[in-house]
């Protein structure tokens, strides 16, 4: 206990320290007085005698070039502090542990697959008495089997399977046929170990209360997250582990359960969900626009808590100095190293300097309907059930604003949302969205929202559309008292929206409203650029969704023909023969 807290207190406020980690110290202390909670030595003690007494190194040397192989498995005070506040904190007057969930988040070779292996085992020891049942999964069976490769050597090396000990040993398969260990541990005392090949389809038939699903960057979306959380129901003491490093997709389902985390151990989201999730994450801070300084020892620090033991200084700061000099592996480095998402290696834009752009401003609606403005709307519209959006678009001193709005079918949301990893409900949460009744997207209701938006008192000139897929909807338009524009999906006429969003957004003069639809789409853009400055985009996947940025090039270029300030458009195409 005295090394938990003195690790506690150093980092709470240290400087090498990111503030998702010294948030976490900082609550543990506050967690010990909180009278919410009770607080019990006994399991955090065994978890770490347990390890440490049982586990050896399997492979590896330390910093000295010295063998590790069969040297006794010590923890670090990072793996001491979240053994005690894994397994410290009860609900009062209980054996109930507090956290049923934690996430671990740290780069890579910091020891994390055979600490978080070591610990789900200790658990399972600890519960054996309830028959504990242990499943871990990762996004790749590779990747799993780097766990369950560090458990049986050491079961093995301890004689405690059928091979060493026919008799009373722990059955043991690992075959094609699959890979687990099981029996008993004592008299009373039964333990399970099943590592698990990424298979969300067959997960519901599971039961368990010990869960370690390694690797979550390489998870596609929340199902296999949700289905194991639901295979531990039966046991009250349970544990969903999730440990992970950063990855190349900044908008997918481990992106999004970070930040979910992050406001979590900040203190910014708080509740029952939010009280029963631990959470340790260490990654190299961003600046406000994205960037990293990837070349402070400190910084590499941050988001290796086995800075100095199994990760080497000269070596990060070796690798560092070579993203510097060879861009190409820059990105590799940031995200496996330093723990930071990057942007897919195909996405066009970088998402982070739209958000520095959009986050010196803050206008709000009424705020933004009393500038004197002239509005031109934009919509994309779905074919049959899927997202549409739409957006007015304004200039004022030299700011682009965008306010976008989306739509969805609530028949198909629930399914769309788990499939295509699209935040249907969080946007609809947040107001971004609205949810339609029918099996499709009712146009009334997008008529509607601009109706609403003009009510506001938003002077909207014109609203861009490709009329082919919904004449209906210019109809209603029409009879609303818009001017509806038939704007073609042409290359050479969207790729002047396209251009004027991504210079405002590199001169600071871009402003979304925060709107998280439209950050989601821009980072799923893809672009080619052609000859004349013609850019030809269109989204990195299938699954992904670009139709709020469509939007809004939509009308963006509607708002650069109505100023005049599209004179390469006038030499292909007749404007004036697109008003109608």
């Amino acid at each position: 206990m005295p090394e938990v807290l003195a690790y506690a207190r150093e980092y709470a406020a240290a400087p090498y320290a990111h503030p998702d980690t010294q948030a976490a110290c900082r609550r543990f202390l506050h967690d010990l007085e909180d009278p919410r909670w009770d607080f019990d030595p006994e399991l955090p003690e065994f978890l770490i005698l347990t390890i440490e007494s049982l586990f050896v190194h399997q492979q590896g040397e330390d910093l000295s070039g010295l063998p590790l192989r069969n040297k006794p498995f010590l923890l670090q005070p990072w793996q001491k502090f979240v053994c005690y506040n894994i397994g410290g904190f009860y609900l009062p007057g209980t054996r109930i542990r507090r956290f049923q969930e934690a996430f671990l988040m740290l780069a890579r070779k910091n020891g994390k697959t055979p600490f978080a292996t070591a610990l789900i085992w200790a658990m399972g020891l600890w519960y054996a008495d309830s028959g504990a049942k242990i499943k871990t999964v990762s996004g790749s069976l590779k990747q799993g089997m780097e766990g369950f490769g560090f458990l049986s050597y050491n079961l093995h090396r301890l004689g405690m399977t059928a091979r060493e000990d026919p008799l009373h040993g722990l059955r043991t398969m690992d075959s094609s046929l699959g890979h687990s260990f099981s029996g008993a541990v004592s008299e009373t005392g039964y333990v399970s170990y099943d590592c698990l090949a990424y298979k969300p389809d067959v997960f519901d038939a599971f039961n368990a209360n010990l869960i370690h699903l390694d690797e979550l960057e390489l998870y596609k979306n929340s199902v296999p997250y949700s289905r194991l959380k639901d295979a531990t129901i039966a046991y009250a003491n349970r544990l969903i582990l999730a440990t992970t490093t950063a990855g190349d997709d900044g908008t997918g389902f481990c992106a999004q359960r970070v930040a979910y985390c992050s406001k979590i151990v900040q203190g910014t989201l708080t509740g029952p969900d939010a009280d029963r999730i631990f959470v340790f994450i260490a990654r190299a801070p961003q600046d406000d626009r994205g960037e990293v300084d990837y070349l402070n020892p400190d910084v590499h620090r941050m988001a290796n808590p086995s800075w100095g033991v199994t990760v080497r200084p000269e070596e990060i700061m070796a690798a560092a100095l070579q993203a510097l000099n060879d861009p190409q592996t820059r990105k590799e480095f940031l995200s496996r190293r330093l723990n930071v998402f990057v942007s897919s290696l195909r996405a066009y834009f970088d998402l982070d300097v739209f958000r520095a752009s959009d986050s010196q401003y803050s206008w709000t609606i009424p705020e933004l309907a009393k500038l004197p403005i002239r509005w031109y709307g934009g919509s994309d519209l779905a074919r049959l059930h899927d997202l549409t959006a739409g957006c007015l678009v304004g200039e004022y001193k030299e700011i682009l604003i965008i306010l976008p709005h989306c739509w969805f079918p609530i028949v198909a949301a629930a399914e769309k949302a788990d499939k295509d990893q699209i935040p249907l409900f969080g946007w609809r949460d947040d107001k971004w969205l609205d949810m339609s009744n029918d099996r499709s997207t009712n146009l009334a209701e997008i008529v509607k929202w601009y109706c609403a938006r003009r009510d506001d008192g938003f002077r909207i000139s014109k609203v861009g559309h490709d009329r082919k897929f919904a004449p209906e909807y210019v109809t209603l338009m029409k009879k609303a008292r818009f001017t509806v524009v038939d704007q073609p999906q042409l290359h050479y006429l969207k790729s002047q929206g396209f251009r004027h969003i991504e210079k405002k957004a590199l001169n600071g003069q871009l402003y979304y409203c925060h709107a998280e639809p439209f950050e989601y789409c821009v980072g799923n853009v893809y672009a080619v650029e052609k000859e004349d400055d013609v850019v030809v985009y269109d989204k990195i996947d299938d699954s992904l969704r670009i139709d709020v940025f469509d939007a809004s090039v939509f009308a963006t270029t509607r708002l650069l023909i109505d100023t005049g300030r599209a004179a390469d458009a006038a030499k292909w195409l007749d404007v004036s023969r697109m008003d109608t």
